[in-house]
């Protein structure tokens, strides 16, 4: 996340800046290239969701089961969350769009090499590489948003991310359904890879223009600054929460089109439109949709979008104001607990199908996001919405 100091975090950028002329943090070479960093959260988003309704087909291919072959989403997740926690002094030392360009590169060609692979061992492991990548793209992003958009501008720039995330993740899965149900799974990734690398060599023409701003002397380690977000008051409780969050609602719903096709013998177009519904509702475009098929499932997928939007934005806002003294490291944490708890959730999720029915699996899970749901509101309601920042002395921003 975010390295530069508290103190750096300007409304407008520096006297100096490129393509910033009065004030205009956006105009030019810096509207280019928050495009270009908006077009690669797309893409990251875009492969995120994309293997649940393919895992099926993959299975198949591979001649195992869809639990198993659900380690490619646990090997994208687990390393997606940890490296959140490292980026930041990365792009302290090299940039921020420096480093994410440099990990765009690494997630093009990952990603295409997917396809290619003989194994669910070596696609595995791709899916890692591919996690370790991705991880740069949307927080380093929204870090140079916050150093270099004024104010004024920067919640109307945030809110275009914004709106690229959810499309991707609401058109990801019917995508990738398509490509598979008429050509191949295999094609799903080349096709994301080749995408992502004219988003790739868009930041590279374009990095040179970044704004970077002076850091602060002297800088604590950030060990210590994690350590102190940690400590400080409601910090663990809603970690506790959005890892929980993660691992109900990302666990099940990886499984979810193992479950249609195990089901109803659903091919990956029409799983990949179903489970689509879920993402559109993030979007807030749900109403737009005319189909008629199986309404109870699509209703439930569409109250499962939208009552993830809803409940993760409520944490996520919280995650801002819970160590405001250091708000970059407060969100990394908090990014890292929800894709720890989706990866692990993916694999148990995973194994308890294997023991039980689908339908079990979904009827214990329901159960338990509806607990997560009371638990989560009484914990909320009997926190502070703020906390006041503690000195500087005793913390700064990374």
């Amino acid at each position: 996340m975010t390295t530069a100091a508290a103190t750096t975090t300007k409304t407008t950028p520096p006297a100096n800046a490129p393509d910033a002329p009065d004030g205009d943090a956006l105009a030019g070479g810096q509207r280019w290239l928050v495009l270009a960093l908006g077009c690669g959260i797309f893409m990251v988003n875009l492969d995120s969701r994309v293997i649940a309704p393919l895992l099926p087909t993959i299975a198949t291919d591979f001649h195992t089961s869809v639990s198993s072959a659900g380690i490619l989403i646990t090997a994208y997740m687990l390393p997606y969350g940890l490296f959140q926690l490292v980026y930041g002094p990365l792009s302290e030392r090299f940039g921020k769009v420096r480093v994410v360009a440099m990990m765009m590169l690494v997630f093009s060609v990952g990603t295409a090499a997917c396809g290619l692979s003989s194994s669910l061992g070596v696609i595995s492991l791709l899916r890692f590489l591919t996690g370790v990548a991705a991880a740069a793209v949307f927080p380093l992003t929204l870090s140079y948003i916050g150093d270099t958009v004024p104010y004024a501008q920067r919640q109307g720039t945030i809110a275009i991310l914004m709106s690229a995330s959810a499309s991707a993740a609401a058109f990801s899965t019917s995508v990738g359904g398509l490509i598979a149900q008429f050509v191949s799974w295999r094609f799903v990734f080349p096709i994301f890879g080749v995408a992502s690398g004219v988003v790739t060599a868009m930041l590279l023409v374009l990095m040179g223009r970044e704004i970077r701003l002076p850091l602060t002397t002297p800088r604590p380690r950030p060990r210590d600054t994690y350590l102190a977000a940690v400590r400080a008051p409601r910090m663990f409780a809603l970690l506790a929460l959005v890892f929980t969050e993660g691992f109900l609602y990302n666990g099940v719903f990886s499984y979810l089109g193992g479950y249609l096709n195990h089901r109803f013998a659903l091919q990956a177009l029409t799983i990949g439109l179903l489970l689509g519904f879920a993402g559109v509702a993030q979007l807030g475009a749900a109403r737009s949709l005319r189909v008629l098929v199986w309404p109870l499932f699509l209703t439930s997928m569409l109250l499962a979008g939208a009552g993830f939007a809803l409940c993760h934005s409520t944490l996520q806002t919280r995650a801002t104001e819970t160590f405001p003294q250091a708000r970059s490291t407060a969100v990394a944490l908090f990014a890292f607990s929800l894709f720890l708890g989706g990866g692990i959730g993916t694999a148990l999720t995973g194994k308890i199908t294997d023991f039980l029915t689908y339908n079990a699996t979904l009827l214990g899970s329901g159960t338990l996001l509806v607990a997560f749901a009371f638990t989560a509101s009484r914990l909320l309601l009997s926190l502070p919405k703020r906390v006041e920042a503690a000195p500087e002395s005793v913390v700064t921003e990374l």
